[in-house]
């Protein structure tokens, strides 16, 4: 009886063993991948919250699969909401570039407003995690998806988002707008308020085109202008105007039109070079005479110096 006894002591003892170091093996599974985060919407949907979670897929299409999978799962805490619809349906073609175009279909555009920044946000900060993904293009039916504007929202990284919209912070800006006699620039520190909703890149061009608020400064881009895209990539900025923007501005030089955008951008942080397009294509000469398909770079001669 006695031995009986131990016997199904010694039993016991094996079997929590066992369980313990089943135990630990699956908790060490769960550690086994690559460790990223999966970004989720608040509860006040007025930010982005994150929770790590272990990548187990080796090559990048599958890694994308398996992080837009997730995006749709429910976060482990469930004050949070997943950033991507259920019902919500995608295709994706990563280009050697770095370049990830994401298509959705029309149930991504049911999300209107704040709540579709944070959807973008969210896929953007959880997909440029994966290596070899910098740069994030979404379309929708294969339309290029615009913003509450109507402007196109373009090619996206990491650093166009904050985590929260009301952690907005201010940037100093310098813009350049014309003289009165049409033919130098005349430098305007202003300060941006930045939430992370659109790139600083956008944000500069937009107030270039709503033109200046100070006296003794004037407009160098014609009125009807609309910013269809910008873009930036390796030191390189893209701006892409409708075609108004090659309209003559009666009174202002044509250099003074380019490098009141060229010395805007350049002024930002990444950003060495400015090159424009039109309607999403290259054109060769602007204002009659002056190559327009080339790289502008920063021009300080054409800048008024202070009397």
């Amino acid at each position: 009886m006695v031995s009986m006894r131990k016997g199904l002591v010694i039993l016991a003892i094996i079997f929590v063993f066992t369980v313990l170091i089943a135990a630990c093996e699956r908790d060490e599974k769960k550690t086994e991948g690559i460790a990223v985060n999966i970004y989720y919407i608040d509860t006040k949907s007025s930010g982005i919250v994150s929770e790590e979670y272990y990548m187990q897929s080796k090559e990048a299409n599958d890694q994308i699969s398996e992080l837009m999978g997730m995006l749709q799962s429910e976060p482990k805490n469930l004050v949070y909401r997943s950033a991507l619809p259920a019902n919500v349906t995608y295709n994706f073609t990563l280009d050697k570039d770095k370049s990830l175009t994401i298509d959705f279909n029309t149930a991504y555009s049911q999300q209107t407003g704040i709540v579709e920044v944070l959807c973008r946000a969210a896929i953007v900060k959880t997909l440029t995690q994966i290596k070899g993904v910098d740069y994030i293009q979404i379309t929708v039916n294969g339309n290029p998806l615009v913003d509450v504007n109507g402007s196109f929202v373009g090619i996206l990284t990491a650093d166009d988002f904050i985590d929260s919209i009301e952690a907005s912070t201010t940037f100093r800006a310098k813009l350049y707008f014309a003289n009165r006699k049409g033919d130098k620039l005349i430098e305007y520190d202003t300060e941006i308020q930045y939430s992370g909703t659109a790139s600083l890149e956008e944000l500069v061009i937009k107030q270039l085109i709503n033109g200046p608020t100070e006296l003794g400064m004037y407009n160098t881009i014609p009125e009807g202008t609309v910013l269809l895209n910008i873009s930036k990539s390796e030191g390189i900025c893209t701006v892409d105007f409708n075609e108004v923007f090659l309209e003559k501005l009666p009174g202002v030089t044509k250099e003074v039109a380019i490098y009141s955008v060229v010395n805007t951008l350049v002024e930002l942080p990444d950003i060495n070079k400015v090159q424009f397009t039109i309607n999403s294509k290259p054109v060769k000469i602007y204002w009659e005479d002056m190559p327009f398909d080339v790289m502008f770079e920063r021009n300080l001669d054409i800048i008024q110096t202070p009397k």
